[in-house]
């Protein structure tokens, strides 16, 4: 569903309801400037996100010299320095 920026201030407690079964994308001058999502669409991107930059470290981690135990010390240091 598509709707203005000015019909969605009017009708924000029914959109919010509405998200729970689909997004709402929120257009200005007919352009998308922004999505609502449930809660639920949105705990499952920021968990997507978690893991695509945790997989992007360790491809990270793969390319360079360190060792897991050269991490894990470095680590513990700073930890133990704040």
């Amino acid at each position: 569903m598509d709707i203005s920026i000015g019909s969605a201030h009017n009708r924000l407690s029914a959109l919010l309801k509405l998200v729970e079964k689909e997004p709402v994308t929120i257009t200005r001058h007919g352009k998308a400037v922004g999505v609502l999502i449930s809660t639920e669409e949105y705990e499952k991107l920021r968990q997507v996100r978690a893991y695509l930059q945790m997989v992007n470290l360790s491809h990270e981690l793969r390319e360079g010299d360190l060792t897991a135990n050269e991490i894990y010390r470095t680590s513990r240091q700073e930890l133990e320095e704040k």
